[in-house]
């Protein structure tokens, strides 16, 4: 190559590296005021336009051309209009919170209806704070089975970040700061999306402004984001059911004159907006009163409280709506509130375990050792007879649960119950007031969570009775997968029986055998002694037990938190509770939390109890942490969905 050349590519590089760091000298928002959207925001070092990312080729008063991936926009800015690339649109900068009431209504109704294929959304965020590091979680519900997707994401240099999730139907997804350096304002955001969706978020941290561009519910998205206008929620705990009636009533008419008021001040509030908000307001004023159906005092009737309830919400009609189910974003929890309500009362006297396994081995369908079969039939004595000189709880935890939970047994008694729970509760969707689909879903995540979390395969029964309600081909498609994978995981699981050695020096080959803590009763002497190894490391504790699903849930937060703290030296112990051994154990495969750095219990009753009591457990799951000099936190630790929460803790708990 000739000097001439050499020249002319290093002066084209020069021009090619000063053009990346053209700056504007811009902090501008503009909004079109026909459509009412927001149309291109001018910052310093980058713009937005049709929710991209552009960078400035040149900036000169009044002139900017931007660039990306060889495309380019002039834009040309007068006092308000903004003409880009030719196309003149009359704006106005925008300076206020929100995005200014829309100029013109907007009736249009929600969409409804699954896709036929999976498809994603995709989400750009832009933040412009001077806090660094800041990071955000961002969350979607699955259609299948209600649980969410999550992702965790932390803002480049420039506060931009990018998720992508999937969708199967109209829903919302919310993200929200979730670090140990939040943001100056407080930032929790919903946003509703559907299928092939692309927006941008603007969150101005500087300023305390919040727009949406992009996606098909771009005017909803930013009319949700600027009209909050919802009182505090006064708790409820502690009242009774009739003195939490008369709150949420008055609850409700406050936020109906403040609606109606909004409604006169903004009249082109769209539709969507409308009945969005019509809906959540129902939602929040029925969640303390079937909150307190589902789980009655023992004092009150369960009849009684869910026949007060009945007449308060009836006639709201607050099972039907407008909106598709995924975008009634509390309506599930309600609704489960209200069908486990339901079939609590409607309940039929549920089947003796004992007599259970004494008929299946009557029926030889399972094989009883003299010893099983002796200890099932002393225990129908005992329940027969009533004696007061054996608790007949301790007996059945230590004679019947270990018989429940071998394998076969375990399968015919899962069988046994949902084969008269599901049937109720799928009976309970079919009298609701709502649209097909909405109710067809709801069926379908009932089956769902019969089958996920389970260390069995849904019975023959149960799966006769989804394909005979479940209609739409994708539903049933992935009920028949979500029971194929249980299935597929305990055959592999037979197959390979080999233990596998963990790593030798990694805390769960330092884990303290159960044959060496035989004798010990006493919770704190017992709970020192397991965690005797693991000096120097902060420990990270889980009581929880396979029948509980708000602890298999919080588990599936697991794997995205041990990331998070990948190389620092962290135990997670665990401490399951009256659990059968093979649920315990398959439970541990299945959710993959048989890792190096884990150490698993599921102690004997005695020593279960005694272990709980040290720890303060009230309620499950319960999370603690053991500093590095081997002390007990005081107070409960943060969950596993709260994983920047537990990340920042036990962080303080580190050596500097």
């Amino acid at each position: 190559m000739n000097k001439k050349n050499i020249l002319t590519a290093l002066l084209a590089l020069v021009t090619m590296a000063g053009q990346g760091q053209v700056k504007s000298g811009l902090n501008l928002c503009l909004r079109d005021e026909t459509t009412g959207e927001w149309l291109i925001g001018l910052f310093d070092e980058y713009a937005i336009y049709d929710y991209e990312y552009w960078n400035y080729a040149e900036a000169r008063k009044g002139r900017y051309v931007l660039t990306k991936d060889g495309e380019r926009k002039e834009i040309q800015l007068k006092k308000n209009t903004a003409t880009i690339d030719g196309v003149k649109h009359q704006t106005s900068v925008l300076t206020s919170k929100f995005l200014p009431d829309y100029p013109s209504k907007d009736e249009m109704a929600w969409s409804h209806g699954i896709q036929e294929e999976e498809d994603s959304v995709t989400l750009r965020v832009c933040v412009n704070t001077h806090r660094e590091g800041t990071e955000y979680v961002s969350f979607i519900n699955n259609l299948f089975d209600s649980k969410q997707f999550k992702e965790l994401s932390k803002a480049d240099a420039q506060g931009r970040f990018e998720v992508r999730m999937p969708v199967n139907s109209p829903t919302v997804m919310g993200i929200f700061n979730d670090s140990h350096n939040p943001l100056e304002h407080w930032f929790w955001r919903m946003l509703a999306v559907e299928g092939g969706d692309t927006l941008l978020l603007y969150v101005d941290d500087m300023n305390d402004r919040t727009y949406v561009m992009g996606g098909k519910y771009a005017r909803f998205n930013n009319e949700l984001l600027g009209c909050d206008f919802r009182p505090d929620f006064v708790k409820t705990n502690e009242l009774s059911m009739d003195s939490t009636i008369v709150q949420q009533r008055h609850w409700l008419a406050v936020c109906q004159e403040r609606m109606d008021s909004l409604y006169d001040a903004r009249p082109n509030l769209s539709r969507r907006f409308r009945t969005y908000y019509q809906d959540d307001i129902q939602n929040q004023f029925a969640y303390p009163m079937l909150l307190k159906c589902c789980w009655p005092s023992a004092d009150e009737s369960q009849r009684e409280l869910l026949r007060k309830t009945e007449e308060e919400l009836n006639p709201l009609q607050w099972t039907r709506s407008e909106l598709p189910l995924m975008c009634r974003y509390s309506f599930e929890s309600n609704i489960s509130y209200y069908i486990s309500t339901l079939t609590d009362v409607r309940q039929t006297r549920s089947t003796d375990p004992s007599d259970f396994i004494d008929q299946l081995y009557q029926d030889d369908k399972i094989q009883l050792s003299e010893e099983e079969l002796q200890k099932v039939r002393n225990f129908q004595t005992l329940r027969a007879t009533k004696s007061g000189d054996v608790d007949l709880n301790t007996a059945f935890r230590s004679d019947i649960i270990p018989i429940l939970g071998k394998p076969l047994i375990a399968q015919y008694w899962d069988w046994e119950l949902n084969g008269k729970t599901i049937p109720q509760e799928v009976g309970i969707i079919n009298s609701l007031d709502m649209d097909d689909m909405s109710r067809e879903m709801l069926k379908t995540q009932t089956f769902m969570k019969n089958i996920d979390g389970k260390s069995n395969i849904a019975s023959p029964r149960v799966m006769e009775l989804a394909h005979q309600e479940i209609r739409h081909p994708r539903l049933i498609q992935a009920i028949d997968n979500a029971n194929q994978q249980i299935k597929d995981f305990l055959e592999e699981s037979q197959r390979k029986q080999a233990v596998v050695t963990p790593m030798e020096g990694t805390p769960a080959s330092l884990r303290v055998p159960e044959e060496e803590l035989e004798g010990i009763t006493d919770g704190k002497t017992l709970f020192e002694r397991i965690i005797a190894p693991f000096r120097g490391q902060v420990i990270y504790v889980d009581v929880w037990g396979t029948w509980c699903g708000p602890c298999r849930g919080e588990m599936e937060n697991v794997p995205a938190l041990k990331k998070m703290l990948e190389g620092k030296p962290v135990v997670y112990l665990y401490f399951c509770n009256n659990s059968p051994e093979d649920a315990w154990r398959t439970f541990i495969r299945q959710k993959h939390l048989d890792t190096d750095n884990a150490v698993h219990y599921n102690l004997p009753r005695e020593q279960e109890s005694a272990i709980e009591h040290y720890l303060e457990v009230s309620g499950f799951p319960t999370y603690r942490l053991v500093d590095t000099t081997g002390r007990l936190m005081p107070g409960g630790a943060p969950r596993p969905s709260n994983a920047s929460s537990v990340v920042a803790t036990i962080k303080q708990l580190l050596p500097h």
